[in-house]
């Protein structure tokens, strides 16, 4: 249970949409995926950057939320945040600790 493990599990996340459920729990991970809180702590370790998981589960919504932002410019941000599993004011402070501006700033930026 290495590298592709991780791989296959992080594809599963994102593909399926884990992150988007606001309530996502590590230990639904790590029943879904049938490993340990320390077996999940390593692979997050060894293949994430050392993310702990919720800044890992944090790191794929805001990446999520940039996209949405960039390509569908009609979705207004709370939708966005809801879409990717965020409250809007934690999108709003995830993402300007990620990219140095509000998703609002951000997408002004754009146009």
């Amino acid at each position: 249970m290495g590298k592709d493990f991780f791989k296959e599990m992080d594809s599963v996340i994102r593909n399926e949409r884990l992150y988007a459920n606001v309530e996502l729990m590590r230990e639904d991970v790590m029943k879904r995926f049938g490993i340990s809180r320390h077996r999940l702590n390593d692979l997050l370790n060894e293949y994430a950057g050392g993310l702990s998981f919720p800044q890992y589960i944090n790191n794929i919504r805001v990446e999520e939320a940039q996209e949405l932002i960039v390509h569908h410019p009609e979705m207004f941000i709370v939708k966005i945040a809801f879409e990717v599993g965020f409250t809007p004011p934690n999108l709003r402070h995830q993402f300007k600790r990620r990219y140095g501006m509000t998703p609002t700033e951000y997408r002004s930026r754009l146009v």
